[in-house]
């Protein structure tokens, strides 16, 4: 079993001008959501080049994301909580919007869910420690199950009953426990030099 733990983050226009496709979920749709997006960030003052993670999707790779297309994200996220908050910009502490995507063997098991962000790699961590059975990456999150060195999501009895978007494939899913810190290791480096990327645009 290969597992990827993939940061991404939530990029998400709408503009009255260009409509919205007819047909969801996007999944399903692909083709139609994705011309949206492209359409609406580039209204917005993003780049042609902001490729999502997966087709349709307003979900984007971090290591992924230019400079120039990060920016923008930052003056927006600025604008949005000001906004909200009436916040001043030292006190803009919260986490990108999006998650961690599972994927497994090379299929992408498990997308973030409703209010998922960056901040959550701290519940991917503390699902290896033993004492620790709470998890919420999002709403709904799966209960969780240990045994030994395997580490079960149980999708099924979610304690919120909300569906998952993109549906998962299985009610159950186990993995190894060493895989998934070495994934998780992975994830906290590609965290690490997307923060030294933000100090260095913070800085130019």
């Amino acid at each position: 079993m290969i597992i990827e733990l993939i940061p991404v983050i939530e990029i998400t226009n709408y503009d009255n001008n260009i409509p919205l496709p007819p047909n969801g979920p996007y999944w399903e749709y692909s083709e139609d959501w994705e011309n949206y997006h492209r359409q609406t960030n580039v209204e917005a003052g993003y780049s042609k080049d902001l490729k999502s993670y997966s087709k349709g999707s307003s979900l984007y790779q971090i290591n992924e994301i230019s400079d120039a297309d990060l920016l923008k994200l930052i003056q927006k996220e600025i604008d949005v909580q000001q906004s909200e908050d009436n916040l001043g910009i030292e006190d803009l502490v919260s986490p990108f919007n999006g998650g961690y995507i599972l994927k497994i063997d090379g299929i992408n098991t498990y997308f973030p869910q409703c209010c998922s962000d960056l901040g959550d790699i701290e519940e991917w961590n503390d699902l290896l420690d033993e004492e620790e059975n709470n998890f919420y990456m999002g709403h709904p999150s799966p209960r969780i199950k240990k045994d030994q060195n395997k580490i079960t999501f149980d999708f099924l009895n979610s304690e919120i009953q909300e569906n998952y978007c993109p549906p998962i494939l299985a009610d159950y899913l186990t993995v190894d426990k060493e895989k998934l810190e070495i994934a998780i290791q992975e994830a906290k480096k590609k965290l690490d030099i997307f923060a030294k990327k933000l100090i260095k645009i913070n800085e130019s």
